[in-house]
């Protein structure tokens, strides 16, 4: 999991981030340019652990902070971070 919050967090600089209420808006950059025909829409809780992301994050670091702020089991959000981060991951790093 870390080696994807690593390709993760370096693919952060292509990417404009738009919050708007809980959600946040991802949108790729092509060309230094705005595509907003592939834009992805983070809840409250996926624009938290965005937010979270820097060159220090680890899984263990998410699953910590997640803990502390979300009402969860740790189990469950074993398993639902490890799919999130997956799944971000194929949208962040497939650009």
């Amino acid at each position: 999991m870390d080696r994807l919050l690593g390709e993760i967090i370096q693919s952060k600089d292509n990417f404009v981030c738009k919050h708007t209420g809980e959600e946040l808006l991802l949108i790729p950059l092509k060309d230094n340019v705005a595509d907003f025909n592939q834009y992805l829409v983070l809840n409250e809780l996926g624009a938290y652990i965005w937010d979270l992301l820097d060159s220090q994050s680890t899984f263990g670091y998410l699953h910590e902070k997640v803990y502390a702020e979300f009402e969860v089991s740790s189990t469950q959000l074993k398993t639902d971070l490890e799919q999130f981060i997956v799944s971000l991951h194929q949208y962040t790093c497939k650009q």
